[in-house]
């Protein structure tokens, strides 16, 4: 307890919800309004029928038995049969309703969240953590959309306060009034608990989304062998023992005092019933009520104080709901930082040429949602150099040009640049003369493609890893692709061939088998730009010199731009550009920086001359770093 008392302490938003937040849950409404006026109608229905059975009692009791008529009871019983059925299908007619429209709400604002999140900067997810974006997307969405039933429940229950009151005024004002009595502290009672009820429930699905982001950094193939290779499976199911038993602490203080509460409310409601029934006994003995009327007050008053209960529950349900649903759109308020044009500038025919005018970038400091974030107290601080600093580049097109330099120099934010995955601090980036950021970004990654380092794979087969590119590609073309990335043998060696699962992440096949399987990828792509990042550092020598040379002959007549520690895969590049510490510091083909026996020159002497030297990550003399 001690531990939670902290935990809802921190960062995490516990604020009340607004009249934006309704605004915005009625809006998502909008497409279901009739089926939501449908299934109020039949709520409605059901709550009438329901409160006509008790006056059906009283008369059978105060007309029919003591008649002793046959007749009457048979009619009433019928009667009675056909309201109850009525009400079960009203009932189960308003259930479907329910469903159809909560579910519907979950597929719109499930779709609306993922495809928002597919427009949102890389910096998002490098500051987040997966299984808590995941969290969000399943466990809030789903929670969100109880709104509907609570809306539903409150309907039913001020309609069947409203009838209740109405039928009780009739029968006896005086037993009515005694009733009523009870409000004024059923109110007090949700105003004072009701908040606290929902900041723990706020308590509790942070707690389930951290955990989430816990089992789903460690149960994927990536964390399941860090943990074994450093023999950390000790120390992780410690860690998460304290994790589930946050969960467990949350879930405990959340229904030990939401069950405080309802007790406490049925209580009131307890109390109010025996009084009405001893005021009502007193009147049906001195025969100002009969028999019938205190039969049917005292169902009346189970109805009256029900629906008391459950309205102050409502309130705290839909507050649940919202919370839930203000959490969803915490992240739909999250804007881009790499924006779509309004008005994109179409490229008919692109070339390829890229030109980096006076480019400098600084990787943004804004720190996203604090609860998707592991630590939310940590902030990130701006940075206090620029990742590059007043480059001049041209990729002219059709050529190969080569970035080389050591880690930290600039090489991947180059090409992060070039396809907008974030856009130049200063200066302008352009293709064939229009500036990246007039272009349509599907347009633009479109006629780029890359081959990281670090390639990915789906948990699926190699037909549909090649396929992701070119969905219309014939298994003739992801032949070809696999024989020019020089897989043509693994994939004969494969016991279903192309219908292979290559596993998570792509762990059923070596490094080397992955990247080839991604330059296959890129092959089918067809782009008119390709990016190169180490695509063959995970090549042996022979293999290397096989994609090299296919590598070749497919970017023959396309820009490209190659990333290299080790220089003797950009030898036969166009231009090499030396990037030092965010900067341009040569620029030439390998002949003309040899002979300016500059930086360029002296990676190339340790590379060549030192022995175990291979790339450019190895401590250098002074002028290198």
């Amino acid at each position: 307890m001690r531990g939670l008392r902290n935990r809802s302490s921190t960062p995490v938003s516990v604020k009340d919800i607004d009249s934006r937040t309704l605004g915005r849950a009625w809006q998502v409404t909008k497409e279901f309004r009739f089926g939501i006026i449908l299934y109020l109608a039949a709520i409605l229905l059901g709550a009438l029928f329901g409160s006509l059975t008790p006056l059906l009692f009283k008369d059978l009791i105060n007309n029919a038995i003591p008649r002793g008529s046959l007749h009457l009871l048979i009619i009433y019983t019928v009667v009675l049969g056909a309201l109850t059925l009525a009400q079960t299908g009203v009932g189960v007619l308003s259930r479907y309703l329910q469903s159809v429209i909560g579910e519907g709400i979950i597929y719109r604002l499930r779709i609306r969240l993922f495809e928002h999140m597919q427009t949102l900067s890389l910096s998002f997810f490098t500051h987040s953590q997966t299984g808590s974006i995941i969290s969000r997307v399943n466990n809030d969405v789903v929670a969100s959309q109880q709104v509907v039933g609570t809306l539903g429940s409150l309907v039913s229950d001020v309609a069947t306060l409203v009838f209740t009151l109405f039928f009780m005024f009739e029968l006896s004002p005086e037993v009515t009034a005694l009733a009523l009595l009870i409000v004024p502290v059923l109110i007090i009672l949700d105003r004072v608990l009701g908040k606290r009820l929902t900041r723990y429930a706020r308590v509790q699905m942070q707690a389930n989304a951290e955990m989430t982001a816990f089992e789903q950094e460690r149960f994927n193939v990536s964390g399941s062998l860090l943990v074994s290779l450093f023999g950390n499976r000790n120390r992780e199911s410690q860690q998460f023992r304290t994790q589930a038993a946050d969960v467990r602490e949350a879930g405990i203080r959340f229904a030990l005092f939401g069950r405080l509460y309802y007790s406490t409310l049925a209580l009131m409601g307890g109390i109010g019933t025996v009084a009405v029934y001893a005021i009502g006994g007193d009147e049906a003995l001195h025969r100002a009520l009969t028999l019938g009327a205190l039969v049917a007050l005292a169902q009346y008053v189970t109805k009256l104080f029900a629906p008391l209960t459950d309205l102050s529950s409502a309130r705290v349900n839909l507050l649940q709901a919202l919370v839930s649903f203000d959490r969803v759109y915490e992240v739909l308020d999250l804007a881009p930082e790499v924006q779509n044009p309004v008005h994109p500038v179409h490229l008919p025919d692109p070339a390829g040429r890229i030109v980096f005018d006076h480019v400098s970038f600084r990787y943004p400091s804004a720190t996203p949602l604090a609860s998707l974030a592991k630590d939310p107290t940590q902030t990130d601080g701006v940075a206090e150099e620029d990742a590059l600093s007043d480059i001049n580049i041209t990729l002219v097109e059709g050529t190969m040009t080569a970035l080389v330099g050591h880690s930290g120099a600039g090489k991947t934010t180059v090409t992060n640049l070039i396809t907008r995955l974030y856009d130049p601090t200063d200066g302008s980036i352009t293709l064939d003369g229009v500036d990246l950021r007039e272009l349509d970004l599907e347009e633009l990654r479109s006629l780029i493609g890359v081959v990281s380092q670090d390639p990915f794979l789906f948990h699926d087969t190699v037909r549909s890893n090649l396929a992701y590119a070119n969905i219309h590609a014939t298994t003739e073309d992801l032949l070809q692709a696999v024989d020019a990335s020089q897989l043509a043998e693994l994939v004969d060696r494969l016991p279903q061939g192309l219908d292979t699962l290559v596993g998570e992440r792509g762990y059923r096949l070596s490094g080397g088998e992955k990247q080839r399987l991604s330059i296959a990828r890129v092959l089918l792509k067809d782009p008119r730009v390709v990016i190169l990042d180490e695509a063959t550092s995970s090549l042996d020598s022979t293999n290397e010199a096989h994609i090299q040379a296919a590598i070749g002959r497919t970017l023959r007549g396309r820009t490209s731009l190659v990333i290299a520690h080790r220089l003797s895969t950009v030898l036969d590049a166009d231009t090499i550009v030396v990037l030092d510490h965010g900067r341009v510091a040569e620029i030439g083909s390998h002949q003309e920086l040899m002979a300016q026996q500059g930086l360029y020159a002296i990676v190339f002497e340790r590379q060549f001359r030192a022995p175990g030297t291979t790339d450019l990550t190895t401590p250098t003399p002074a002028p290198i770093e």
